[in-house]
């Protein structure tokens, strides 16, 4: 073999594994959403990375999309879920106004992530006032994600536990 293959055949798998090596070296872990949940931002079968959050230490961030375990919304099985943290402790999330969007503590949420033409939600609610140490998440596909308005007659009202968190989402 010539040094010359040589030296693209290494510069191709140099290549091939930076996916590999940056996970390895920033600590990221890959989940694959199988849902459509959270269209268009993460569509179904799409992989991403995610920096994990260390016993449960996660202090909950408006907008950021989260990997959560919430046994109770899935039968007991345990799986992670995908979705985006809408309100934080103390915030007050109702449905809807005139024009048809969410309230964050009284004021219509702008929601840039969500496809044109989105509708909130197909039933009104709220408002509903998030704990402390807790987050109220929906999914970017509204039709299409059980997410907390879901569980609103759950005993925590949709919200779930900010120690709930394993990871959050690093989109490129």
């Amino acid at each position: 073999m010539s040094t010359r293959l040589i030296a693209v055949m290494a510069l191709f798998w140099l290549v091939a594994g930076c996916g590999v090596v940056n996970s390895a070296v920033h600590g990221y872990h890959r989940y694959t959403d199988p849902s459509v949940a959270m269209a268009p931002t993460i569509k179904q079968g799409q992989t991403f990375d995610a920096r994990p959050v260390s016993d449960g230490r996660y202090t909950p961030r408006r907008g950021e999309i989260v990997v959560f375990m919430m046994p109770s919304w899935d039968g007991g099985r345990g799986k992670p879920f995908v979705k985006r943290v809408i309100a934080i402790g103390g915030d007050r999330i109702g449905c809807c106004t005139t024009g048809g969007s969410f309230t964050l503590n009284g004021t219509a949420l702008s929601e840039p992530y969500l496809s044109p033409g989105t509708r909130a939600a197909e039933q009104p609610f709220g408002p509903v006032t998030v704990p402390a140490g807790r987050m109220w998440v929906m999914g970017d596909n509204r039709l299409a994600s059980a997410d907390s308005r879901f569980h609103i007659s759950d005993a925590d009202h949709g919200t779930i536990p900010a120690a709930g968190v394993i990871a959050i989402a690093v989109l490129k």
